[in-house]
C-alpha cells in the first residue's frame, strides 16, 4: 500500500471523526473524497482494516442493478420490486447489488438548535450594535437566539445582593424561554453565550437551587470573572451543562481586577477553569471585548470556526489552537486586600447610588 496514499486517506477518517460529519459511506463515496478508483483494492484493505481494528463496522445494502436508476433499495424489497423505476427483479432475470457500507465509530456532529446569548455590563459600544445581527445571520443553522440584557449594571456589580437580583430575573426569564421552547418542540437545552458580568450572573443562577430544575446545552464565557475554582466539574457530571469554553483574551486588562472589586468574582478570563471538564482555549490579541469585534465575532461563528465547532462539534477530539490548562496552584487574592478594595467600592457605591439612580430613570 502506498504510505502517502494511506495517510491521505487516514486524513480523511480523522477529519470525518472530528467534525463528526459523514460517518457512513460506501466504498465508492469515500473513493470519491479521497480521489481514488471505486474499485481500488488497497482502499478496500485500509477500509476493512479499521473494521478489523474495531474503528469501523461493516454492513451490506442492496442497489437496484438497472443502470438508470441504481437507488439504495430500502431493507426488505431486496429480491421484490425497485420502488424507485419499478423494476420487477425477477420478471427481468437480474438480482439487487450487494455493496458494503462502512460506519465509523464515533459520535455525530449535533445542531445548534436555540441560543441565550448574556451580554456583559452595558455600553453604547458598536459591537453591541452589530451582536445580535452577527449571531443570526452567520450561524450555519436556523436557530432561535434570545438577546438577554439585564439592564443597566454599574454600581451594581459592587454588591452581592444586587446580584442576587440581577441573577434571579435572569434565571426567571431562561425558564420562561426554555418553557416557550419546550412549545415549539424546541429542546429544554439552550446553548449559552455569555459574556464578562454575565459570566457572574449566570455563575449565580446555577449554585441557587430555586433553578436547579434549569438545565442547558454547551455554554461559552468568553472574558470571564467567573472564579477559575468554579465547580463546572459537579455541574457537568450532574447533567446540568453540557460543556463549558472558557474563551479567554490574552490582552484583557478587566478581568484581572474583578475579584477585587466585585464580590464572588474571579480571573476565570485570564487564568482559565480549573475544572478538568472544561476546555479553555487563549486568543492572545484580544481584549476584554475584542471576542465582539465583528472581524472577531464572525470568524468564531463561521463554518469552521471555534465556537460553531465547540457547538457543533463531537468533543472527546476537539482539541483547538489556543487550548492550555489552567495553573492547579491559583489562589484568590488575599482577604485583607479584598475587604480594602471591596469598602473602597461600596463607597463609591454609596457616594454613586443617587446619581445612578437618576440615570435608570432617564435611560433605562
Amino acid at each position: 500500500m502506498n504510505t502517502a496514499q494511506s495517510h491521505r486517506w487516514q486524513a480523511e477518517i480523522e477529519r470525518r471523526l472530528s467534525q463528526g460529519v459523514e460517518l457512513e459511506f460506501t466504498l465508492a463515496q469515500f473513493a470519491r473524497a479521497v480521489e481514488a478508483p471505486p474499485d481500488h483494492v488497497g482502499l478496500q484493505r485500509f477500509l476493512d482494516g479499521l473494521v478489523g481494528a474495531t474503528s469501523a463496522e461493516r454492513h451490506e445494502v442492496y442497489r437496484c442493478p438497472m443502470a438508470p436508476c441504481a437507488r439504495l433499495l430500502p431493507v426488505g424489497m431486496v429480491n421484490t420490486v425497485c420502488p424507485f423505476c419499478q423494476t420487477d427483479f425477477e420478471q427481468e432475470g437480474v438480482a439487487a447489488e450487494v455493496e458494503p457500507v462502512y460506519r465509523l465509530v464515533g459520535e455525530g456532529s449535533r445542531d445548534i438548535r436555540w441560543l441565550i446569548v448574556i451580554h456583559g455590563m452595558n455600553s453604547r459600544a458598536k459591537w453591541q450594535e452589530a451582536f445580535s445581527w452577527e449571531i443570526a445571520n452567520r450561524l450555519s443553522y436556523s436557530a432561535p437566539v434570545l438577546i438577554y440584557k439585564y439592564g443597566w449594571a454599574t454600581i451594581d456589580v459592587f454588591a452581592r445582593w444586587l446580584h442576587e437580583r440581577l441573577a434571579r430575573r435572569l434565571g426567571e426569564r431562561m425558564r420562561i424561554a426554555i418553557q416557550e421552547a419546550q412549545k415549539s418542540r424546541l429542546p429544554d437545552r439552550p446553548d449559552i453565550i455569555v459574556h464578562s458580568f454575565g459570566t457572574l450572573l449566570l455563575s449565580r443562577v446555577l449554585e441557587n437551587p430555586e433553578f436547579a430544575d434549569l438545565k442547558f446545552g454547551r455554554i461559552i464565557t468568553a472574558a470571564s470573572i467567573v472564579r477559575p475554582d468554579f465547580d463546572w466539574d459537579r455541574l457537568i457530571a450532574g447533567g446540568r451543562v453540557e460543556a463549558v469554553l472558557n474563551h479567554v483574551g490574552g490582552q484583557d486588562c478587566a478581568v484581572p481586577f474583578a475579584q477585587y472589586a466585585i464580590p464572588g468574582a474571579g480571573p476565570g478570563g485570564q487564568v482559565g477553569y480549573l475544572a478538568a471538564s472544561t476546555l479553555n482555549v487563549r486568543a492572545e490579541e484580544y481584549g476584554h471585548s475584542g471576542f465582539f469585534l465583528p472581524e472577531n465575532l464572525g470568524a468564531a461563528i463561521s463554518r469552521h470556526g471555534l465556537w460553531q465547532a465547540f457547538l457543533t462539534r463531537p468533543l472527546a477530539r476537539f482539541r483547538p489552537a489556543g487550548a492550555f490548562v489552567a495553573e492547579a496552584d491559583w489562589r484568590p487574592a488575599p482577604l485583607v486586600v479584598r475587604m480594602c478594595t471591596r469598602a473602597l467600592a461600596y463607597g463609591v457605591f454609596w457616594a454613586l447610588a443617587p446619581f445612578s439612580w437618576v440615570r435608570r430613570k432617564i435611560d433605562p
